[in-house]
């Protein structure tokens, strides 16, 4: 429907401008033809140029609609309030401009009435922007609803990464992630894109994180929806790291290479994998412990096994033990980015 009434208005004003051109100029002189003859030509080239650009301003203006429409279907109330209220003082700060704008361009008529326009559109523009900047960048509304006492402390701002995992409810519920948890709506969205997903890895682990908050979102540690984006902003981890940034929140994610993307940015990270490394049981060469020896290891004579925190140790001459427990004297650790490694030996009998 958009489109049909763009083009009919451009087509109107095609021919009404083919019309008007060709009064402009004697053409009948300069071509031979009848003056009847130029004017039917320039309104249908008037009328077909307006048919044209119809099309694309009306598609263009439909696709423009509807994004608008999305957008505001995810606005809750008090940043579509604040809409308001900016645009009705972008249009007065223009309405006061224009008075005395029109007072110095009063020749050509047309030029006042196009500045004038573009003005208030900038005002316009320039007051919702204004006003909506602290439901943009989360400053305005955290996701608490009214009556509920206000939590002061830094919210902790879950990732993908962070949900799928779902180590992250554990910690926030022994106290170790202080701050009301909150998931983004951009969170969200990527979340429901990889449970649509056609990879059946991918859905699978996009339907865990969906489950995870739809059984969070009635208990004790429950996690609400962050309405804040970013959408100059094209990937995930980057408004991730804007919003933290913006609202002074944590980032709480088990992405080895956001958590460094984000530190070198300012923004606070809490990576669950190194809450669980720091939270492993020290080990030091001498001491012993109890194995049970599951596989062979990548050299000749080792064996493997696996403490209850899942850190791998490899042990020397530990072939021939694989499929039994066995004391394993503790050697070297060895810490890497991926985690920590244990080597031993078995104990030998005095």
């Amino acid at each position: 429907m958009i489109v049909q009434l763009a083009r009919v208005i451009l087509v109107t004003a095609g021919a009404l401008g083919g019309f008007a051109v060709s009064q402009q100029v004697d053409w009948t002189a300069g071509t031979g033809y009848s003056e009847s003859f130029v004017i039917i030509i320039f309104i249908i080239l008037g009328a077909s140029i307006g048919y044209v650009l119809g099309g694309i301003t009306g598609r263009e203006f439909n696709v423009a609609c509807r994004n608008i429409s999305a957008r505001l279907s995810e606005m809750d109330t008090p940043a579509l309030l604040l809409g308001a209220v900016g645009l009705l003082v972008g249009l007065l700060v223009a309405f006061i401009l224009s008075s005395a704008l029109l007072r110095y361009i009063e020749r050509p008529l047309w030029l006042g009435f196009a500045a004038t326009a573009l003005l208030f559109v900038l005002c316009a523009y320039a007051g919702v922007a204004l006003f909506m900047l602290p439901a943009r960048d989360g400053t305005l509304n955290l996701g608490i609803s009214a009556g509920t006492p206000v939590d002061t402390r830094p919210p902790k701002l879950l990732d993908t990464s962070a949900v799928i995992d779902g180590r992250f409810a554990d910690l926030a519920r022994v106290g170790v992630l202080e701050g009301p948890l909150r998931v983004p709506r951009f969170v969200l969205m990527e979340l429901q894109t990889l449970a649509d997903s056609a990879d059946d890895g991918r859905r699978a682990r996009g339907r865990r994180g969906l489950d995870l908050l739809t059984t969070l979102s009635a208990a004790e540690t429950a996690v609400q929806v962050l309405e804040a984006d970013f959408p100059e902003i094209p990937t995930v981890d980057a408004k991730l790291v804007r919003l933290a940034l913006t609202s002074g929140g944590a980032i709480v994610t088990v992405d080895h290479n956001l958590t460094k993307v984000a530190r070198v940015e300012g923004a606070t990270v809490v990576n669950v994998h190194e809450v669980a490394e720091a939270l492993k049981p020290v080990l030091l060469p001498g001491d012993s412990l109890r194995l049970d020896i599951t596989k062979e290891g990548k050299e000749r004579d080792q064996g493997v096994g696996y403490l209850g925190d899942g850190t791998m140790v490899v042990v020397a001459d530990g072939a021939g033990l694989i499929g039994s427990e066995a004391d394993i004297r503790v050697t070297s650790v060895l810490q890497t980015a991926g985690g920590r490694m244990v080597f031993g030996k078995p104990v030998t009998p005095e």
